[in-house]
């Protein structure tokens, strides 16, 4: 009987040891889930505050590309140039205030938790600093931007009206070119005419009168009848005729008649500043 009775009692005790050890076990299998999950949100979190900080380092990228296209700029760059930059820091404070908002988030999330973890606090910390920073950068770009675009038109503005201004004078100076040559071509001006008596008188270039004086270009005369020349390359005047007489005043040496081999003479001019210093007309009677 007490053999029976003693075998009860360790049966108790057995079942039990075996009820305490069961909750023991069901405490630590939470724990361990609870340990498990507390680390796969660490975890994530990390990832994204990972993930978030290569973004956020691609747009300081991004800015410091855009920070030396505007100030590579020339005055030649196209308007659209300036516009493709200012869409792209459109583009940039777009993504920055998306990442401000998710930085936001993760921030409330972390104090949500409870957890006093110090090295995601100070990396979002320097999240939000390095977001600032590029808030400031480009401002200053978008800034730039206007100044530079401000300068660029002014620049724009003075090349036309230099262009202008080079265009003015460079017609006055060719009017004034043309002016000039006019005024050589016209101090140069001669005129020669070859006729008989005859035709000298009818025209009013020779005045005979019996047993009188012969007058040269005394009263009106036919100027078309002249032979316009330039005296800078008028050297060789052919007569055509076998006989000839110069009746202008033309000084002597400053010319020669040359005999052709036809017979037929021309005026050879030697000495052009010389012929042409007492009158520009040359008059030649031939028979």
């Amino acid at each position: 009987m007490k053999k029976h009775f003693a075998l009860i009692g360790i049966g108790v005790l057995l079942l039990t040891s075996c009820a305490g050890n069961q909750k023991k076990i069901d405490d630590d299998s939470l724990k361990i889930a609870a340990l498990t999950s507390q680390y796969e949100e660490a975890t994530s979190f990390n990832d994204s505050l990972m993930l978030l900080m290569g973004d956020i380092y691609t747009g300081l990228d991004s800015i410091n590309m855009q920070e030396g296209l505007l100030y590579n700029m020339k005055a030649g760059d196209s308007a659209n140039r300036r516009e493709e930059i200012r869409q792209n820091l459109s583009n940039i404070k777009a993504r920055l205030n998306a990442n401000r908002a998710l930085i936001a988030k993760m921030e409330a999330q972390l104090k949500a938790s409870g957890n006093d973890n110090s090295v995601q606090a100070k990396t979002i910390a320097q999240l939000k600093a390095h977001i600032e920073q590029q808030d400031k950068k480009i401002a200053q770009l978008e800034n730039d931007l206007a100044s530079a675009r401000g300068q660029i038109e002014e620049l724009n503005t003075q090349v036309a009206e230099t262009q202008e201004q080079v265009k003015v004078e460079t017609a006055a100076k060719e009017e004034a070119q043309k002016a000039t040559v006019a005024a050589e071509n016209e101090a140069n001006r001669v005129y020669y005419a070859i006729g008989t008596g005859k035709e000298l008188k009818a025209n009013g270039l020779l005045e005979k009168k019996f047993l009188g004086t012969t007058k040269v270009m005394k009263g009106s005369y036919n100027e078309a009848y002249f032979t316009t020349a330039d005296k800078r390359t008028l050297t060789l005047i052919p007569t055509g005729a076998k006989k000839m007489k110069i009746w202008s005043n033309n000084p002597q040496g400053s010319y020669e008649i040359v005999d052709n081999a036809d017979g037929t003479k021309t005026v050879k001019i030697t000495n052009p500043t010389a012929f042409w210093s007492i009158t520009p007309y040359l008059i030649i009677q031939v028979n």
